[in-house]
């Protein structure tokens, strides 16, 4: 079998992963249960592309890749977070669970390889995503009925008698169980399908898009969930900026911020007080600032660890990363988000124009995509799950073919003494700012 065969072989492999990691089968036909279809498709695709992986952890090409560089530092910090308290199983556990994301990372960076491949592979992300979003929503409005898919009923207040309000709060599959998780999904879905509907060279059948985009709107409002409007807030945003510049961009904010709470209702009340799930939140940060309080403040409390501390996690990926890993681990994963987004804004300050017009017209979605999910992540702890490095990776492999396809041929960022310093301070600031607000509203 020659080398083209398999390295198709491997890119259908890879996109079958994918589909399988949001549309998962056993959830949406329990008779499918037992059956292994992410983990057997993952290693036949690494079976066919494995040889090819390591070129990418050569310290050659982590020089020339700090966000894979900042990747295999989460795989480190993760390991030492229970060395240096002697828990050997702890080792063990968390290192295999973070090699499978690991490996889809890798697996990622490595197919990924080409401008027709990205988009080939964006297409699929945005249908599976869309589809698996769409699908919870006609579940949630019992037009069909998945076994896998229970929704939640919250509480929000009390009415005049004292007796709860309850409302209905939409949740999905696998990892996106929880209603914040599917907000997650739902925002970086949208800003996917946005990208497919501007898309010129699809012609009218582009406007199809538009079906999912509207159900995707409503899908948010159905998950009530406050980090999924302020991740579509971070993601339109950004867009905005770079479709109609910042001032029009900050006008629409601005607009919004006034609009959202009279239109989204549970999703827009967003209380700092006392006693709201905003504080609640806040609270848990403060004990695990709390923690770090100790010789932990280097390599924290232990990956997992957080909920052993807090009763809960940390509903913060930033924060859930500083305090389980500590400084030198949560800066790596706060280094996989500076340096995507460092290469992004360097992309557009390149003097030379990169080759291929389809990697050009990405830029705008994948910074909104990647503003989203930061966005999200801030009541969230997604630090190790696969969804989050399947971004990061999207990050990697863009940047990756855009510095290969100009007249310079250089990468848009190489890792040297003057980065380490500006992620240590960036990681630094951002290490403090969660501190002092933690402070002031806990």
């Amino acid at each position: 079998m020659g080398d083209r065969t398999l390295a198709m072989l491997a890119f259908f492999f890879f996109q079958a992963v994918t589909a399988v990691l949001f549309l998962r089968p056993a959830e949406l036909f329990p008779e499918l249960e037992g059956f292994p279809f992410y983990e057997g498709l993952l290693l036949g695709c690494l079976l066919i592309a494995g040889p090819s992986l390591a070129l990418h952890f050569r310290w050659q090409a982590l020089v020339r890749q700090p966000i894979t560089l900042c990747v295999t530092g989460m795989f480190v910090a993760i390991i030492l977070s229970h060395a240096t308290h002697f828990y050997i199983g702890g080792i063990a556990e968390s290192a295999e669970q973070f090699f499978k994301t690991l490996i889809y990372y890798a697996l990622l960076i490595t197919i990924v390889n080409s401008p027709r491949r990205l988009e080939s592979y964006l297409l699929n992300v945005t249908i599976c995503m869309a589809l698996m979003c769409i699908l919870c929503l006609f579940d949630f409005w019992d037009v069909l009925d998945f076994e896998g898919i229970v929704h939640l009923q919250d509480t929000q207040g009390h009415d005049e008698e004292g007796m709860p309000i309850y409302v209905d709060r939409m949740r999905g599959l696998g990892i996106f169980h929880d209603p914040n998780d599917l907000a997650m999904a739902i925002v970086a879905a949208g800003t996917l399908c946005l990208y497919q509907l501007m898309n010129r060279a699809h012609g009218f059948f582009r406007f199809a898009w538009i079906v999912p985009v509207i159900l995707l709107t409503v899908a948010l409002l159905e998950t009530k969930s406050r980090g999924g409007l302020l991740a579509a807030g971070c993601a339109a945003l950004t867009l905005s900026q770079f479709i109609f510049g910042p001032k029009i961009a900050m006008t629409l904010a601005i607009l919004g911020a006034v609009a959202i709470p009279a239109l989204a209702g549970r999703s827009g009340e967003i209380d700092l007080e006392d006693g709201g799930t905003a504080h609640e939140r806040i609270t848990m940060w403060k004990e695990g600032f709390h923690a770090l309080k100790s010789p932990d403040l280097l390599f924290g409390v232990g990956q997992g660890m957080y909920a052993e501390i807090a009763d809960l996690v940390a509903h913060n990926s930033f924060v859930h990363a500083f305090v389980e890993l500590g400084t030198v681990g949560g800066t790596f994963f706060f280094g996989c988000f500076y340096f995507s987004a460092v290469q992004l804004y360097r992309l557009g300050q390149m003097p030379d124009e990169v080759w291929v017009p389809e990697l050009r017209r990405m830029r705008p979605y994948l910074a909104a995509l990647l503003a989203g999910w930061c966005g999200s992540m801030f009541s969230l702890s997604r630090c190790y799950v696969v969804p989050t490095y399947l971004v990061i990776g999207l990050m990697a492999a863009y940047s990756n073919l855009t510095w290969i396809h100009t007249d310079a041929c250089r990468p848009l960022l190489i890792w040297n003494r003057t980065q380490m310093w500006r992620l240590a301070l960036a990681s630094g600031l951002a290490f403090v700012t969660l501190y002092l607000f933690t402070v002031i509203y806990a």
